[in-house]
């Protein structure tokens, strides 16, 4: 039964994940609250400041319109009376910006209202001072001050607009104090979720770390354990290699055993048949004509088969190669295959390696055999050449082809066309083993290289 393995995070690791992120994003909503709160607080102190200064304003302009009057009244000369005329105009302005500022709220509405029908009770008195004194001179004005209404007037202005000051005062007050209270408790809110999210962020890394550390001693045992294979895997390759090359050297000697029985006991054999027949045919040839020519029929059949086995002990052991040499069972081994399959062939050898080691006459001797038959077999080709040179580091052998190549994928697979026997063959002596595309990618160059002992 297959055993169903998952890969999503533990649920305990999303929850305290979650749990984090809406701590913070509260934290950052709240903090977000409190600058608008702070905001406002800073807006209503702006507020305050310019109801303060507009009663001020006012004020200001009543006195210095007063006083005005006071110079014409002591002058009589018109320019005292500019002050006044700017006032009036202005104050209009002033007592219009005041309401919009004190809209949302009754009480000073309703000291506004009051403070403008002083202000025009004032601007009463003002304009009936200016006329008694066009009228009737310094005389009017003296009847005026003993009546005392503009100074009672100008009291109550100045009372009123102390009072609207100190309800705007207590206002400010009374918004700041409940942004303190507010600002408190949004301060304990925020230390408590920073505290919580602080926690939760400890407990986070402890598990991450505890996590990490789980983690880095699994890794630490898979490499362990991949160290012990790598081991086993190199000590069975080597025991693999050396067996190989036992196999290699057994089937060697077992096939060089084999030619040797084949030549010495059946060509022996065989040459006495050969013998026999030729005597009893010539005995036959007058009396018995039809069984000479039949005995004539069998020798040449026993002929054919006496070239078999010429052939098949030349490809168990090319006695070429123990009699003279590596660089010429290469020659007459092309020379035989190609001509039978009806190929052109090249043979590049600079030497005759007459002292070269048997191991590796034997093994560049079967690499050049099977990489020739593969040609015959699957390249389609007009042509081949086997080069074998000397080099400073070693033996160097390329057998090239113009045929239509080795398809990519039995390149990688080993055991196609005996290139895995070939590449353990050349493994063996230390040496390596390719298979690549040809010249101008046409055909297929297979090269093999056994270094020198050092």
């Amino acid at each position: 039964m297959k055993k169903n393995t998952s890969t999503s995070i533990p649920l305990y690791i999303t929850f305290l994940f979650v749990t984090c992120l809406v701590i913070l994003t509260g934290n950052a909503y709240n903090a977000y609250q409190n600058l608008e709160k702070l905001k406002t607080n800073n807006d209503w102190v702006e507020h305050t400041w310019s109801v303060k200064d507009k009663l001020k304003d006012i004020n200001l302009l009543i006195m210095d319109s007063e006083s005005s009057l006071r110079g014409y009244f002591m002058s009589g000369n018109e320019i005292y009376l500019r002050p006044w005329d700017i006032a009036k105009s202005k104050l209009e302005d002033d007592f219009k910006e005041l309401e919009k500022l004190l809209r949302n709220n009754p009480s000073q509405i309703k000291n506004l209202s009051e403070l403008r029908k002083l202000y025009d009770s004032k601007a009463r008195v003002f304009e009936h001072g200016i006329s008694s004194y066009r009228e009737f001179g310094l005389t009017g004005i003296i009847e005026l001050s003993k009546v005392g209404e503009g100074r009672e007037v100008m009291d109550e202005i100045r009372l009123l607009d102390i009072i609207m000051e100190k309800e705007e005062n207590e206002a400010l007050v009374a918004r700041r104090t409940n942004f303190y209270n507010e600002y408190k408790d949004a301060l304990f809110f925020g230390t408590a979720t920073n505290s919580i999210a602080l926690l939760v962020l400890i407990l986070f890394y402890r598990l991450i770390y505890r996590s990490f550390h789980k983690q880095r001693g699994i890794e630490n045992a898979l490499k362990i354990a991949n160290d012990n294979l790598e081991s086993t895997v190199l000590k069975r390759t080597e025991q693999l290699s050396v067996l190989s090359h036992h196999l290699l050297n057994v089937s060697e000697n077992e096939k060089a055993k084999l030619a040797r029985e084949l030549h010495d006991e059946m060509g022996s054999n065989l040459t006495a048949i050969s013998m026999d027949i030729s005597v009893v045919t010539e005995k036959l040839k007058d009396k018995e004509p039809e069984l000479a020519k039949q005995l004539q029929r069998t020798k040449r059949a026993l002929l054919d088969t006496v070239d078999l086995k010429r052939r098949i002990i030349e490809d168990l052991r090319p006695s070429m190669l123990d009699n003279l040499g590596l660089s010429a069972s290469i020659q007459h081994y092309c020379e035989e295959a190609t001509a039978i399959a009806g190929l052109s062939y090249v043979t590049d050898i600079t030497e005759d390696f007459d002292t070269l080691d048997p191991s590796w006459s034997i093994a560049l001797f079967r690499i050049t055999q099977e990489s020739v038959n593969n040609v015959i077999k699957y390249a389609q080709a007009t042509e081949v050449k086997i080069s074998l040179k000397r080099t400073d580091k070693g033996l160097w052998l390329q057998i090239l082809d113009n045929g239509i190549g080795i398809q990519k994928d039995a390149i990688t697979k080993p055991k196609a066309h005996g290139i895995l026997g070939m590449r353990e063959r050349a493994l063996l002596l230390g040496g390596s083993f390719s298979v690549k595309p040809g010249e101008k990618n046409q055909g297929t160059a297979i090269e093999a290289f056994i270094p020198f002992p050092t």
